[in-house]
């Protein structure tokens, strides 16, 4: 998922595989990205007994920027950077990573391209239904354009949390939920983060 998301975005990825949850393969795995514009790694980096990446990072001479974003999905994003690499330790979960890429790397990449409007760019669009939302973090929810007599409209897929990628295949945007509870009524404009296209 994340080398097509590369491609997608215009970078040229070369993939380092799958490193074991032990230091010395994540420490060769990593130390081999290392030598590339921009790094970027999935799963290891929460707070759990096997979560080795941050200390890896940490003894190669990473500089950690930020570690953990109030967001939802994809908390334990990190970020950081050795000499001129940039380096992207993205959640485990494929919706966390995926929402992770589209928010923090693809921007990078642009960024590095020297393409315009490098930060993500959501867009007011309104409701095509009535929908209910409670959440303790601003959460990118998977959402679906629609196009009707009345023009562009968003839905929000059914989505089952970080690990729900099929929610994803029924896609095409992120819409943007406020923390809190509430109900967002119909025609209610949320600001959208398209995924087609760069």
């Amino acid at each position: 998922m994340l080398v097509a998301q590369t491609i997608r975005a215009g970078g040229a990825p070369r993939y380092l595989g799958i490193a074991r949850d032990r230091v010395e393969d994540l420490t060769a795995k990593i130390g081999d990205g290392l030598n590339s514009a921009v790094l970027i790694l999935s799963g290891g980096v929460s707070a759990g007994t096997l979560d080795l990446v941050p200390g890896v990072l940490h003894d190669l001479g990473v500089h950690a920027h930020f570690h953990k974003v109030r967001m939802k999905p994809g908390k334990p994003n990190f970020f950081g950077t050795r000499g001129e690499t940039l380096v992207f330790g993205l959640p485990g979960n494929p919706v966390s990573a995926f929402v992770g890429f589209e928010l923090f790397v693809k921007p990078a990449l642009r960024q590095l391209r020297g393409l315009p409007a490098a930060a993500p760019l959501f867009q007011p669009v309104p409701l095509a239904a009535e929908f209910r939302s409670d959440t303790d973090r601003p959460t990118y929810h998977p959402a679906k354009l629609e196009f009707g007599p009345d023009g562009e409209r968003v839905r929000p897929v059914v989505w089952h949390g970080s690990p729900d990628l099929r929610a994803l295949t029924r896609a095409d945007a992120l819409m943007l939920l406020p923390p809190g509870e509430g109900v967002h009524g119909e025609g209610w404009p949320m600001p959208v983060l398209r995924l087609a296209g760069e």
